[in-house]
């Protein structure tokens, strides 16, 4: 079964082992593991598989902004190319209605034809493509809502 959470200050201590996990470094996939804690809202939850935390999903709107921004990991290997990551990308986007945004954005390695696979099948299409501070290459992708 597979279902979302909402992360709060009851619950944010299981955060931890997804922290050990990228303790050293993150994954050839991932640039960061948390929300920006200074958007204007955020829609933050754990990622449940069978009852187990795996992973995270985020909306963040920016201020004064009309769209957000998306970001999702799934912690454990094991856990990747199972769906899970489009099944719960859904379940998020159906949580937009109260952040009144036009679209929903997020940024995806260039050679990470795995995740840009599903983004497109759920439909997000490509927006432009540039090297980040760091030199990796990304692509934004875009949602519209409405």
């Amino acid at each position: 079964m597979i279902d979302i959470e909402i992360i709060d200050e009851s619950n944010k201590y299981r955060y931890k082992k997804f922290e050990e996990v990228f303790n050293s470094d993150l994954s050839k996939y991932q640039s960061r593991i948390y929300p920006n804690f200074q958007a204007e809202k955020i829609k933050w939850y754990y990622i449940k598989y069978n009852n187990e935390y795996i992973g995270s999903i985020w909306l963040e709107k920016p201020y004064e902004c009309n769209y957000a921004d998306l970001g999702i990991f799934i912690a454990y290997d094991k856990y990747r190319n199972k769906g899970i990551g489009m099944h719960v990308i859904k379940q998020i986007l159906e949580k937009t209605n109260d952040l009144y945004i036009e679209e929903v954005r997020l940024r995806v390695r260039k050679n990470n034809e795995r995740a840009k696979k599903c983004y497109h099948k759920i439909g997000f299409v490509d927006s432009k493509e540039f090297a980040k501070d760091n030199g990796i290459t990304v692509i934004e992708m875009i949602y519209k809502t409405k």
